[in-house]
């Protein structure tokens, strides 16, 4: 399952349907572009509660993947805690791979 994700979010971030880091997602959703959220499962309790309390006040969804190093990677980072999906297929085919567990 992981290594499919993370072949969405290579392929989401070279389509530019991809934004990462706190104060771009942070924009992303006051804008109402995000439509996923992707959160670190390393990243602080801070972070997380931060990002749960966006998702129920917008309605954007939230999911835990990876570590901060595999998130990074995506991004050519050394880490990356949170990132945010506003392309609709790619969050659409991400949400599924992780409900269908597969």
């Amino acid at each position: 399952m992981d290594e499919r994700i993370k072949q969405m979010l290579f392929l989401a971030r070279r389509a530019g349907g991809i934004v990462a880091g706190d104060k771009m997602v942070r924009r992303a959703i006051e804008r109402g572009r995000a439509r996923l959220v992707v959160v670190a499962r390393d990243a602080s309790a801070h972070t997380q509660r931060t990002f749960l309390f966006f998702s129920r006040r917008t309605g954007v969804p939230v999911v835990n993947f990876g570590s901060k190093d595999q998130l990074g990677q995506v991004f050519n980072r050394s880490s990356c805690a949170v990132a945010a999906i506003t392309d609709e297929n790619f969050s659409r085919g991400i949400l599924g791979i992780m409900q269908r567990g597969d």
